[in-house]
């Protein structure tokens, strides 16, 4: 019995050692200037530059930027490619699909 009661106290003052030991640890994280900067960078979104991003209004004027293959038609008895609106800049397609 006395065994077990000695046990059992060892078994229970090792836990609390290692859950303190864990707690400590884990409250000492240290970051460097460029960790935190990285971490800062992504809280505030980032900034993009000013860039311009041109699309093709119609599937039917080349060259077809930010439009991609949908399907396909029959148009003059020719199969041609039938294309969508991605809004993908290196997406191109041009149609003579109605």
């Amino acid at each position: 019995m006395k065994k077990k009661v000695i046990s059992i106290i060892a078994f229970v003052i090792i836990v609390f050692v290692v859950g303190y030991v864990t707690s400590i640890s884990q409250n000492n994280v240290k970051l460097s200037a460029l960790a935190l900067a990285n971490v800062e960078a992504f809280a505030d979104g980032g900034e993009y530059p000013d860039m311009e991003i041109v699309c093709n209004q119609s599937k039917h004027t080349s060259p077809g930027s930010c439009w991609s293959i949908k399907g396909e038609c029959f148009r003059l008895s020719l199969r041609w490619d039938d294309c969508t609106f991605t809004g993908v800049t290196y997406h191109h397609c041009t149609t003579a699909c109605p």
